[in-house]
């Protein structure tokens, strides 16, 4: 009797244990694969993923070396976004002089990271932010800023003619050094762009827009979001009124936008105060600030302004300098005929017109399409300005933290556009 309890209770166990042992056989063996095989992992988020250690084996013209691979992975990137063989090479030999191209390198006397040292927080802003440290990472945010806040390169680099005009407009729009600055070390460069030009063959035109189209590649999303909306009218007015009130007129042009002076949209046109017919007196300013921001801002705002006065000073002290001489205050609030200032990272000019949504038409110099970025002296262009990137903090190359000075504040000065 015993023995036939003792069989039933085991054939009830067995009932029931049964599907349980199904279901933890299959576990059991699932767990002890993985742990015999760390390669085995289970991938839940869509975080850029890189196989690349960081390290800096190889050289630049080593293709197999982990420095080489880096190399093709950016020119892949660049060359699908329409980027010139001489655009790419010189974009990578920056990169070789910033951080010999390793996405994990740190300058902590700058507060400074990546391939191309973005500002990690401190004096040098906050660009990198939360960005992996891979190459992956880095050329999506390259890309990224390139399409919104730091438009002017992409634009300089779609007109550069070769290595040096390349490597010019990366440095001065993206990484944001003055174009004369020592730490450029334009020979060392130019070696370097010249020597992976010939290893990685890459002799071939770019089919980068010269207009205001933000450009990526098939990788990345990165879109014009930072200043598409802020002056994206379906209708727009041609008042052909060379003297319309500031807060006033819309376009249909958005996004940081440049025009050589014989190639102003006519939507532009009547906002810019007949500029184009406008006597300029170069003998105001020095022979050396003929192709200088500087320069322009010197001639043109004498050439609108009575009586004349003289002032001195780089792009980023000279709305200081015209506040001091004419006896008015800088101020951050922008007026048709003022002149203004930015010190990211030294650039000045004059304001033409506010517009009703707050973007600013602008005349300057030395910026994509005149003086010594476009190879031209005695120069100007025009520049639509949205309000996003003149505001304080934006980080647009040229344009943020824009400072004013209006000398009509001052009643013995009188504007006559």
């Amino acid at each position: 009797m015993k023995n036939k309890v003792k069989q039933a209770v085991v054939m009830k166990i067995a009932l029931y244990c049964a599907p349980l042992l199904v279901i933890l056989i299959p576990v059991l063996l699932i767990i002890a694969l993985t742990m015999n095989n760390p390669s085995v992992t289970c991938q839940t988020d869509t975080t850029t993923t890189s196989s690349d250690s960081g390290s800096s084996n190889g050289s630049l013209t080593d293709k197999n070396s982990d420095i080489g691979k880096r190399v093709s992975y950016i020119i892949d990137r660049f060359k699908k976004a329409g980027y010139s063989g001489d655009n790419i090479s010189a974009i990578i030999a920056i990169g070789w002089r910033e951080s010999n191209l390793n996405p994990k390198a740190v300058n902590p006397a700058g507060s400074v990271k990546g391939i191309w040292q973005w500002g990690a927080g401190g004096i040098n802003g906050n660009r990198y932010q939360n960005t992996a440290d891979t190459v992956e990472a880095q050329v999506d945010l390259a890309f990224k800023e390139l399409a919104s806040s730091h438009t002017v390169a992409r634009l300089g680099l779609a007109n550069a003619k070769d290595i040096d005009s390349s490597a010019l407009a990366w440095d001065t729009g993206f990484e944001g050094v003055g174009a004369s600055d020592p730490q450029r070390k334009v020979s060392e460069v130019k070696a370097w762009a010249e020597s992976i030009k010939k290893t990685y063959d890459l002799n071939f035109e770019g089919s980068l827009s010269s207009g205001n189209n933000a450009v990526s590649d098939s990788n990345t999303s990165a879109s014009n979001s930072a200043d598409s909306d802020s002056n994206n009218q379906s209708a727009y007015c041609n008042t052909n009124d060379s003297g319309s009130a500031d807060g006033t007129g819309k376009i249909k042009e958005s996004g940081l936008s440049f025009w050589d002076k014989n190639s102003i949209p006519d939507d532009i046109k009547p906002y810019v105060h007949n500029i184009t017919s406008k006597k300029l007196d170069w003998r105001l300013t020095t022979p050396d600030a003929y192709n200088q921001c500087a320069g322009f801002s010197q001639v043109y705002m004498n050439a609108i302004w009575s009586p004349n006065f003289t002032f001195r000073g780089n792009g980023n002290v000279t709305a200081e300098a015209v506040a001091k001489v004419t006896g008015v205050k800088v101020t951050t609030t922008p007026k048709a005929g003022a002149v203004f200032s930015s010190d990211r990272p030294n650039h000045t000019g004059v304001v033409l017109h506010v517009l009703a949504n707050g973007d600013l038409i602008i005349a300057n110099q030395n910026a994509v399409k005149s003086g010594q970025n476009a190879g031209t002296s005695k120069d100007y262009e025009i520049t639509l300005v949205p309000k996003k990137s003149y505001a304080k903090d934006s980080q647009a190359v040229g344009y943020s933290d824009m400072t004013f000075a209006y000398p009509g504040v001052n009643s013995k000065y009188k504007l006559h556009w």
